[in-house]
């Protein structure tokens, strides 16, 4: 296998990422780790495997093959065990566009455009499909998985500039987050507080998760990473609570919000701030985030009806916001 540097396409805690090609000419993505066999590496990377092999979603990475490369063998001096260096390899298929971090806090140069920052509607489209593959982990996988460190790095882009949920390393099935006992894990700045305060993990810790993911998409800014730990709340709360979004809102899509984009971040901004609810049980169910964020999809939508030309207007399919514009948060 060719792990060259020009191959490298990122890195983190779990290891390095390659680009590959398989031999039918797919384009892969390889997450590569070293650890020896007293590590709990191979725990995370089993139990990665285990859980990601059972989803089958459109806005999930899907996981291609895996397998575990034995290295070599070394006595330690002062233990008469031998210690098994291994390399541990997940195949993905290829993200051709990044992450969602990427666009978000990529080069703040003028020659760096993205379409994602450029544009409202494909913000709120990955939204939405993202908190799509969450009901799915929360009400449809059996068993039901927590993922635990939903984050803006963690939502990859398709060719198409659809997301996929990726980063299973830490989550959990719902019968393992029953057991309890659950190490606290997550990425400071996305981590559920009450989660890290009682270790009591539960699907709404993936909804607060996700609530600092939406603000994080509408203003554009990095989370802070002090809310966890010091009960603090998100620094945009206060003025979306005032009714003054505008002040938090991205400024580089070129134009000003039109009122109905204005009515949709509004929207997208108050689910946020009930995702973020310190207490779990006040926070939404994952189907009312979904609806609303159709909802505020269908707003940006009308405006681009606005602007289609007269003769063209029958080939468009009637817009259904009317059915949801009674909010469900």
């Amino acid at each position: 296998m060719n792990f060259s540097l020009d191959r490298k396409i990122g890195d983190g805690g779990f290891g390095c990422v390659y680009m590959g090609m398989l031999p039918d000419g797919r384009e892969v993505a390889i997450k590569r780790k070293s650890v020896d066999s007293h590590d709990r590496g191979m725990e995370e990377f089993r139990a990665e495997v285990t859980i990601h092999s059972l989803l089958h979603h459109k806005h999930i990475v899907r996981l291609i093959g895996c397998c575990v490369v034995e290295k070599e063998e070394r006595r330690l001096s002062f233990r008469k065990k031998i210690m098994v260096e291994e390399e541990q390899l997940l195949v993905f298929e290829y993200m051709k566009n990044g992450s969602l971090f990427d666009h978000l806090h990529g080069p703040s140069t003028s020659s760096f455009s993205s379409p994602v920052t450029a544009s409202w509607k494909t913000r709120i489209q990955i939204l939405l499909g993202l908190s799509r593959a969450i009901d799915y982990l929360h009400s449809y996988a059996v068993p039901a998985v927590i993922h635990c460190d939903i984050k803006s790095s963690n939502i990859l882009l398709d060719s198409s500039w659809s997301p996929r949920l990726s980063g299973f390393g830490l989550a959990v099935s719902s019968d393992e987050a029953e057991c309890g006992d659950i190490s606290t894990r997550g990425t400071m700045g996305y981590l559920d507080p009450e989660f890290a305060c009682t270790s009591t993990l539960n699907p709404t810790s993936d909804i607060y998760s996700f609530g600092v993911v939406m603000l994080e998409v509408l203003t554009g800014k990095k989370p802070s990473f002090n809310l966890d730990w010091e009960g603090g709340e998100h620094p945009a709360l206060p003025l979306i609570n005032a009714g003054e979004l505008r002040k938090v809102l991205d400024k580089r899509p070129a134009a000003e919000p039109t009122p109905r984009q204005l009515e949709a971040a509004d929207l997208v901004a108050r689910t946020a701030a009930h995702c973020l609810q310190r207490g779990g049980k006040d926070r939404p169910a994952m189907s009312d985030v979904m609806a609303n964020l159709q909802a505020a999809l269908e707003l940006v939508c009308c405006d681009e009806l606005e602007h289609v030309p007269a003769d063209k207007l029958e080939s468009v399919p009637q817009s259904t916001y009317q059915r949801h514009k009674k909010t469900n948060i």
